[in-house]
This record gives structure tokens, C-alpha cells and sequence, in this order.
């Protein structure tokens, strides 16, 4: 055991030290929020008038007051006084072209831009002129029941929630999704960036010497623990530089813009225990599905030389992370579906599909026997981990198969 601590904290503190670290480190939150934030802010400068739209044959304003309500879209009524006080060069982002009486042409309306024109933004138009025409044509039919549609309609945005709580406390679907979602990527992103470390430093480490004497003086699985559990170290300790940078970039955007409060008040987190036990639980899929992993790429570090293509053993296991991501996401739309519960109980997949079925509220036995599947099943990689680079340390100039491979499992 004492050796176990000692690897990883040489593993730990090799990493630490390195000017890479501290450089990517400050770097990578810089470097993010650059392609984030830079384009938001470029998005809410940008002028109402780039987006607007011009509606012609409209004299009474009519459809042109009928096509308000989305605050991404401004439209105005292009008659005489308009025109008359308005710059002759101004450009619009569309014309809307309308004939006389839309409600007897609907099929004459002609949406006119050099732009790509958004899919929300056409079906809006197309929605809010369909209404229009309707009631302008049961207007001439029948005022009175033109006046009680008017009287009567109600525009409805529903609330998706799993759960309703006469206290007030809905659980939101929407929440949820986020959350779901949110947890699958910090996995995905987790395992196969500090995972590949682990193989770079496993091929790195033999021609390393020096390391051969401590793997000599250590069990192998002991050495492969060791050496896993100090990269995630590192990468937790990143993890943690970040979550503190981030939350002082939150309060000060907030503090100054407003932009990303309005965003998060949208959200509610749920107000019961659940949220402790989802949090829980993300920890510890987090933590065994990069044991998995970090076992997997250990295998392929040892099985390769420093500068040679390692491509015919990474494919298979970049593979099952790609569909996991995947999977994860049709699963926090679909958490019940037999593809959902059949990859949230294999390994490869389980520690991101089962945290997307999670945040949905699912059976705790479901939880405990996946986590269990998973958990072995690290315990078992990280075991075959250590036979490959106890056999494979030693082999230096020669091309490794999977021949060899199932060799050095079997032993």
C-alpha cells in the first residue's frame, strides 16, 4: 500500500510541476472563453436594424402588427411615411411581399432575402400570417365570431415537469435535460483527455529506466493504480482552478452585462435531497468510468513505442466513448428506450448513458447494479493492465500485435 501512495504522489507531482501544466491551465479557461463568450457579445451588439424586416403591401399594418412578439425579429410596415423618413439605403435582413387581400393568395406571400433565412424565423412568419389571414377572412364572414375569437384566444407556454408538487416544488424536465447533458460531457471530456495522458505517459515511461527498477519494487496492478490515480488527480486539481476561474468570470459578466443571470434564472435546481444523490453519483461514475478507460489506454501505451502510430489499438476504444456521448444524449430525451437502458448497464457506455437516465429519476437499484457492473469491471481492466505492461516494459524495437496481446493476458 505504501507503495501505491508513493506512485501516485510521483505521478501527481511530476505533473504539477510541469510548466505545460500551469501554462494550459491558465490558458485553457482564456482559450474558452474566447470562443464563448467573444461571440455572445458580438451576437447582443449586434443592431436590431441587421435583422430587420421590411413588410410591403401592408397599408393598414394589419399583418405587419400581427408579425410582432418575437424579440429576434423586428418587423416594419413599409408604407409612404416610412419610406419617406427613412435613409433610401438602408438594407433590410428580408422583405416580406405581400399581394392584396393575403387571406384570398396565401400562396402569393413571397419572403424575399440574399440571406440564409433561420427555420425559426420562417415558421414564425408563417404562423403568425396564417392566424392573421384566418381571422381577416372570418371577419368578412362573421364579425361577431371574429370579435369573440379575438375575446377568447390565449396564447399557451407550457412547463414540461416530471412531477407535479402542490407545494411548489415541480421537478422541470427542462432542468433536468441540462443537467443530463451537462454530466455527460464533463465525463466524455474527462476520460478521454486525462485517459490519452496515461497512455502517453505509459509509452513515455518505457525507455524510462528508472521506472523499470520501481515496477520491479511494485505489483502491477498497484503501479497501474497508482499511476491512474495521480493523473485524475491532476486533472481534478485542473478541474477545481477552473471551477474557480469560472465562477469569478460568472460574477463579474453578471455584474456588468446581466447577460448570464437572465440565462441561469431560467433554471431551477430541484429543492429535495435527489440533487445530493445525483451529485453523488456523478462522482462515482465519473471517477469508475475513467478507471475503465485509464485502464484501457494504459494497455495501449504499453503496447506501443514512443513516436510509432498507436492508431490500431486506440480505434477500438475511442469508438464506444464516441457512441457513448451518443447514446447519453438521446438518452436524457428518452430515458425509458431499450437502447437507454441496455447502454446505461454496459460498461463502455454506462458511466455517461446512466448519468443521463439518472437525472430523470430512476429505480436506485438500477443505479447500484450498474455502478457495480462498472466498478468490476475497472478492477478486472486495471488487472489486465498491469499483466500487458508488466510483459510488454521489457519488449523495446518490436512491433506489438494483438497476437501479442492476448499473450500477455494470458500470461
Amino acid at each position: 500500500m505504501n507503495n501505491l501512495f508513493l506512485i501516485i504522489k510521483r505521478e501527481y507531482l511530476s505533473r504539477i510541476r510541469r510548466k505545460s501544466f500551469i501554462i494550459m491551465t491558465f490558458v485553457t479557461p482564456l482559450i474558452f472563453l474566447a470562443i464563448t463568450v467573444i461571440p455572445t457579445i458580438m451576437l447582443t451588439q449586434e443592431s436590431m436594424e441587421e435583422r430587420e424586416t421590411l413588410v410591403l403591401g401592408d397599408s393598414a399594418g394589419y399583418y405587419t402588427r400581427a408579425l410582432q412578439g418575437n424579440p429576434d425579429y423586428v418587423f416594419t410596415e413599409g408604407n409612404d411615411i416610412y419610406f419617406n423618413e427613412t435613409n433610401p439605403n438602408k438594407t433590410f435582413f428580408a422583405v416580406i411581399n405581400l399581394p392584396e387581400q393575403p387571406e384570398n393568395y396565401p400562396n402569393n406571400i413571397l419572403l424575399i432575402s440574399e440571406n440564409v433565412i433561420p427555420t425559426d424565423m420562417k415558421r414564425h412568419i408563417d404562423t403568425r400570417l396564417s392566424e392573421a389571414a384566418s381571422l381577416k377572412k372570418l371577419e368578412k364572414a362573421s364579425p361577431q365570431s371574429a370579435q369573440a375569437y379575438k375575446e377568447c384566444k390565449v396564447e399557451v407556454n407550457s412547463q414540461s415537469i416530471k412531477q407535479y408538487d402542490p407545494n411548489g416544488n415541480s421537478e422541470q424536465n427542462e432542468t433536468n435535460t441540462f443537467v443530463a447533458i451537462a454530466s455527460a460531457f464533463l465525463i466524455y471530456i474527462f476520460i478521454f483527455s486525462y485517459g490519452t495522458q496515461v497512455m502517453r505517459g505509459v509509452t513515455e515511461e518505457k525507455n524510462n529506466k528508472i521506472m523499470e527498477v520501481m515496477f520491479l519494487s511494485s505489483k502491477p496492478f498497484q503501479f497501474i493504480t497508482g499511476k491512474i490515480i495521480g493523473i485524475a488527480l491532476v486533472g481534478l486539481t485542473q478541474f477545481l482552478i477552473w471551477a474557480g476561474i469560472a465562477f469569478f468570470i460568472f460574477q463579474f459578466f453578471s455584474e456588468s452585462t446581466g447577460a448570464y443571470t437572465e440565462f441561469f434564472s431560467n433554471f431551477e435546481m430541484p429543492k429535495d435531497p435527489s440533487i445530493f444523490i445525483i451529485l453523488l453519483f456523478f462522482v462515482l461514475f465519473f471517477l469508475a468510468g475513467y478507471y475503465l478507460y485509464a485502464s484501457f489506454f494504459a494497455i495501449i501505451g504499453a503496447m506501443s513505442e514512443p513516436g510509432t502510430d498507436s492508431q490500431q489499438f486506440l480505434m477500438p476504444v475511442t469508438v464506444p466513448i464516441i457512441f457513448a456521448i451518443y447514446a447519453g444524449i438521446y438518452a436524457t430525451y428518452q430515458p425509458e428506450s431499450q437502447l437507454a437502458v441496455w447502454c446505461s448497464y454496459i460498461p463502455l457506455t454506462s458511466p455517461i448513458v446512466m448519468m443521463a437516465r439518472l437525472c430523470h429519476g430512476i429505480d436506485l437499484a438500477e443505479v447500484l447494479l450498474s455502478l457495480g457492473v462498472l466498478a468490476a469491471c475497472a478492477l478486472f481492466c486495471a488487472y489486465l493492465a498491469g499483466l500487458v505492461y508488466k510483459s510488454a516494459i521489457l519488449l523495446h524495437g518490436k512491433k506489438l500485435t494483438y497476437e501479442d496481446l492476448w499473450r500477455f493476458i494470458k500470461g
